[in-house]
């Protein structure tokens, strides 16, 4: 049994060590390159202070940053759900457009505080898989220049753009969750194979003292 989880776990060791030498080359096929452009180029197209792509990790529930305007990889990491404006977003698949944010509370404070920006208006999208079934990560625009805010024609625009983004988010997205869906089937085998091994010994011991009694009342 113990040979059978070393070399379960060996596998999910190599896949594991797969997965990193995929994002490496996933590197250097430029496309970690093409996230950072589209970073730089989105806020000169919609006339706007910063650009995030956020990644949605399925194993996590987490949402982290992959590129950003003076941000680094995974400097900001939020939760599913309203905590933050970019977790509702992947939430929810519904995009959002705040303005006025520099006087609410949120988790973008909390940001703003690690990085020094001061954020006052969002424009936020969610990126969907090919076949729209999943939410694969967001893309959020930050403070529209001439204190106008953001728009449906910003919406459509940023959302017009982020299309050419969902093949790459989707590759990221499904190495996370098969990573993490194999990882959670060898947690579940070890914890199975625990139970069974508990029952087995119950079993013995049971047996064993109704042998020793039966053979000393004998």
């Amino acid at each position: 049994m113990a040979a059978m989880f070393a070399e379960v776990k060996k596998t999910l060791d190599d896949l594991e060590h797969r997965r990193h030498y995929l994002d490496a080359d996933w590197d250097r096929a430029k496309n970690k390159a093409l996230l950072e452009f589209y970073v730089k180029i989105m806020p000169k197209v919609l006339d706007a202070e910063r650009c995030s792509i956020f990644i949605h990790d399925p194993a996590s529930k987490e949402i982290w940053l992959k590129a950003g305007t003076g941000l680094g990889e995974k400097e900001i990491r939020v939760g599913m759900g309203n905590a933050s404006i970019v977790g509702e977003v992947v939430a929810t698949g519904e995009h959002r457009i705040i303005s006025g944010l520099q006087d609410k509370n949120g988790a973008h404070k909390k940001a703003d505080q690690k990085t020094g920006f001061v954020t006052q208006d969002i424009l936020a999208i969610p990126i969907k898989s090919l076949d729209g079934n999943e939410i694969t990560g967001a893309v959020e625009v930050l403070n529209k220049k001439g204190g106008v805010g953001f728009n449906d024609e910003d919406k459509a625009l940023l959302e017009e753009m982020a299309h050419y983004l969902e093949l790459t988010m989707e590759n990221i997205f499904y190495n996370q969750q098969s990573a993490g869906a194999l990882r959670g089937i060898f947690d579940l085998l070890v914890k199975t194979t625990v139970v069974l091994s508990s029952v087995v010994i119950l079993l013995v011991l049971a047996f064993s003292s109704y042998w020793l009694l039966g053979y000393f009342l004998a």
